[in-house]
């Protein structure tokens, strides 16, 4: 549950445009036509701008440019779509904060989306679900920018040193980042799961009822934090199913190829989040 102290605060938080959500309710009726969205994407500029630069960008180039919102939707897909549509709303809503690098903060933020997406296909969660939930997991360290920019510098700054971030926003803030992103989840009327997810990523075990999108994302995290540990694919393995029995909540998962897999997504994400910044 957020703290007395956030919610002293939750008037801070930005609110989702209404034409972000209407393009939102549109992505996710299956029975909205492509021109239909495409009409709706159209409208905004800025959503327009990122979903043509997407979709003509390395991970979703294809060997012909597309030069229509149209055309860029087929390629990008709804999934995709959706994320981006969220990501676009993220970032028109909340001011590009002192310190942070967007480029870098969606790249790392795309990157675990996409981790995300596969560990969820091996672990019984809905993998659109899951690539939604870290779209926004981090997006408390935004807010938290906005809101105390002088305080994030101070955590960013000791973070750096080696410190414990929930320590010293609890702290410094007595709120943590997740805990801002699950409330901002509510306020944009997200599904209670998927906030669910965002609010225990850190601490998927003290998750009640169990949350495995939480435990997805601590698991992304850790690979995103530790990919540059020297592993084989079978001592990988091992590590994060070790992690996924002891720390995530999530012992039942097909882990063959899973390195692999990994190993073929490596850098998307981050490509991604040059896109958008």
């Amino acid at each position: 549950m957020p703290s007395a102290a956030l919610l002293k605060r939750v008037d801070e938080l930005p609110r989702l445009p209404k034409a972000v959500s209407e393009l939102l309710d549109a992505v996710n009726n299956e029975n909205t036509s492509i021109k239909s969205i495409s009409a709706k994407v159209a409208q905004d500029p800025l959503i327009s701008a990122r979903v043509l630069r997407l979709a003509n960008s390395a991970h979703f180039g294809r060997s012909r440019e597309v030069g229509s919102i149209e055309d860029a939707v087929v390629r990008l897909g709804t999934q995709t779509l959706r994320t981006l549509v969220i990501a676009s709303a993220v970032v028109g809503a909340i001011p590009n904060p002192d310190g942070i690098d967007l480029a870098e903060f969606w790249g790392e933020t795309f990157e675990i989306a996409l981790y995300s997406q596969a560990l969820a296909k091996v672990c019984g969660v809905a993998s659109d679900e899951a690539f939604t939930c870290a779209i926004l997991h981090n997006i408390g360290d935004l807010l938290i920018a906005v809101v105390e920019p002088t305080i994030a510098a101070q955590i960013r700054a000791a973070v750096a040193e080696g410190a414990d971030k929930q320590q010293l926003e609890l702290s410094l803030l007595g709120f943590d980042s997740p805990s801002v992103g699950a409330l901002l989840a509510i306020n944009w009327k997200f599904a209670p799961t998927l906030v669910h997810g965002i609010e225990f990523q850190r601490a998927p075990l003290k998750a009640k009822p169990a949350s495995k999108l939480a435990s997805v994302i601590y698991l992304s995290h850790a690979v995103f934090s530790h990919w540059d540990d020297q592993r084989d694919d079978e001592s990988f393995t091992a590590w994060l199913a070790d992690i996924a029995n002891h720390k995530a909540g999530i012992i039942k998962m097909d882990m063959s190829g899973l390195g692999e897999k990994f190993i073929a997504l490596y850098g998307k994400g981050l490509e991604i989040g040059k896109q958008l910044a």
